[in-house]
């Protein structure tokens, strides 16, 4: 079977759906370059298919922003498979060994050893062409630079990260009267000049009470719906405010205070928060080296 013929096979039809063919021949074959270790170049052509790709799945074209975070995504997607393919992952990685295996079985190219049978593969082009390969190829390799990070801190270098990134939870006490009902706004103004105590009186029965004492954003939420905390942000302290509206109706609202607590950070959960953030410095880092080694241009 020609080389022709092969790309004529359904099974490769398959393979190809998901990835971006239109680039194969030029973005992911290597070519001279005058440094480094290869060029990549787009075509007007294939810049113009990019385009297309996006604009059919945002519904409008790319700002000139977006193109350029589009086009360096798909350059850093070819650099680490070639760089994991020059580590001969597609001949010692065991998911991509049986995958292109299982798409040679398929097709005329039977070979008595499996190693004559990934030179095929690799001869036709196929770890360039089937997305499970080219994916399993670009995380090994991004866990490869993501491996290059010391994820060993000092007690000091942990605890001054851990207070770096401490949260905050707000906490709030306050009272509220509600009232449901077409006249329910009316009603409540009438009660602006209530002490917090006597205007509990003429609320609507409320099953979780008039009065909150020390509670948090998320507990409000929980009790009075969302988008209530938000609301209560813009109101000021110490009088009568609102109304604000909740699932259950309208209420007036009397904020005593709002608190900012600091939230101690789990040791734990804060090396692994240090750890994460190690290893995705060297990922960027390991990134920006290789490009070095690579000349990118296109055509507009």
């Amino acid at each position: 079977m020609s080389r022709s013929d092969l790309f004529r096979n359904p099974l490769l039809h398959c393979v190809l759906i998901g990835t971006l063919a239109f680039f194969v021949n030029d973005l992911l074959t290597d070519k001279p370059a005058s440094s480094g270790k290869g060029e990549i170049h787009f075509s007007a052509e294939e810049v113009d298919a990019l385009k297309a790709e996006w604009r059919q799945q945002l519904g409008r074209p790319l700002t000139p922003s977006e193109f350029r975070a589009s086009l360096q995504a798909t350059v850093d997607e070819h650099i680490l498979i070639q760089e994991a393919l020059e580590r001969g992952w597609d001949r010692t990685d065991p998911i991509v060994r049986r995958r292109l295996t299982d798409n040679l079985n398929f097709t005329e190219h039977h070979h008595p050893g499996e190693a004559d049978m990934l030179a095929t593969a690799r001869a036709l082009g196929m770890p360039l062409l089937d997305p499970v390969v080219r994916k399993r190829l670009v995380l090994r390799m991004q866990a490869a630079l993501r491996s290059q990070a010391d994820t060993v801190p000092n007690e000091e270098e942990l605890a001054h990260y851990a207070n770096t990134v401490s949260s905050e939870s707000r906490r709030w006490t306050l009272s509220h009267v509600m009232r449901n009902g077409p006249d329910a706004q009316r009603q409540l103004q009438a009660l602006t000049g209530l002490s917090a105590d006597v205007a509990a009186r003429y609320s609507d029965p409320f099953l979780a009470g008039n009065v909150f004492k020390d509670t948090t954003d998320q507990a409000l939420e929980k009790t009075f719906g969302p988008g209530f905390v938000a609301q209560l942000a813009t109101l000021p302290t110490g009088q009568w405010a609102g109304p604000v509206k909740s699932v259950f109706g309208l209420h007036l609202v009397w904020i005593e205070k709002r608190q900012m607590h600091p939230v101690p950070v789990n040791p734990g959960k804060a090396y692994l928060a240090w750890k994460a953030e190690q290893e995705t410095r060297a990922l960027q880092n390991g990134l920006a080296q290789l490009r070095q080694q690579y000349r990118v241009s296109w055509e507009d």
